[in-house]
């Protein structure tokens, strides 16, 4: 009995030995990958729209942890492989690299500035708010 318990608690050590770097991994990046997120994300929202645009951002977050398990196990009860859910979270986790990669971070902060300029004035020339977002912006660079 005791050479039984011992097999196993051996053979425990596989998936943990397995788990426990990854883990580790996961725990490091995900932190990170979060906060860079929400940073890039806040550089992106015109000034005076901060609650609105950080609740879509929570509900898209919340969104998504029960969307993407039902997808999996979806995928999982219509193939019978475990496989095919990590191919999916591998292209999911792959797939937003370009969009990033893309993203214009500057362009996106000027166009958030015209856009809450031009909420705050009412709808002007794209002239005017362009040029008060620009003033706006040089006040901006000055503080940092």
């Amino acid at each position: 009995m005791n050479g039984i318990i011992l097999c196993i608690a051996l053979f425990e050590i596989i998936p943990l030995y397995e788990i426990f770097p990854l883990g580790i991994i996961h725990g490091i990046v995900s932190g990170g990958l979060e906060s860079y997120c929400r940073s890039f994300f806040g550089l992106l929202i015109p000034p005076g729209s901060e609650a609105a645009f950080y609740a879509l951002y929570a509900a898209t977050d919340k969104g998504s942890s029960f969307i993407g398990p039902a997808v999996i196990g979806i995928l999982i009860d219509a193939t019978g492989q475990v496989r095919t859910g990590f191919f999916f979270i591998a292209v999911l986790i792959v797939l937003p690299i370009p969009l990033v990669w893309m993203a214009n971070a500057e362009k996106g902060r000027r166009d958030a500035l015209v856009m809450a300029d031009s909420l705050k004035n009412g709808h002007k020339s794209h002239r005017e708010a362009t040029d008060g977002a620009q003033k706006a912006e040089g006040l901006l660079a000055r503080e940092s």
